[in-house]
């Protein structure tokens, strides 16, 4: 795997981890279709949910294994599109959104702000990596 489908697959992983439909989100303003409307209206649905008291743990079993699913389909396809191992790509992709999970929980519940505020300053870094051009 070439390093920079190997960093755009951290990177979709990584953003997928703090918010489970950023990297899918992402990786469909790629493409055209119906997809790269609805995917981001459902990426902002999120963001806005995120702020709730609705909302469980990331780091919960559920809300996990679903971004690490996220995350490794984000990760095969784009090692599938860069001519990689799909299951390969998907595996670093569910992995790097497990870690991100776990490590942006951990910071966010250790910020000396709100959990809103928290929640912003992690969409604000989501945005910008999810902004990032693919290398």
């Amino acid at each position: 795997m070439r390093r920079a489908t190997l960093i755009d697959i951290l990177r979709l992983g990584a953003i997928t981890g703090m918010r489970s439909m950023a990297g899918p989100a992402a990786l469909s303003l790629r493409g055209a279709g119906t997809l790269r409307a609805l995917v981001p209206l459902l990426a902002a649905g999120e963001m806005v949910a995120d702020k709730t008291s609705f909302v469980g743990d990331r780091v919960d079993p559920l809300p996990l294994a679903g971004r690490a699913l996220m995350g490794a389909l984000a990760g095969g396809t784009v090692a599938r599109e860069a001519g990689a191992s799909a299951i390969a790509g998907g595996l670093v992709g569910a992995m790097t959104a497990i870690v991100f999970a776990h490590l942006a929980y951990r910071v966010r519940t250790r910020l000396p702000v709100s959990t809103t505020v928290g929640g912003l300053m992690e969409d604000a870094i989501v945005i910008g990596l999810a902004a990032a051009p693919a290398r």
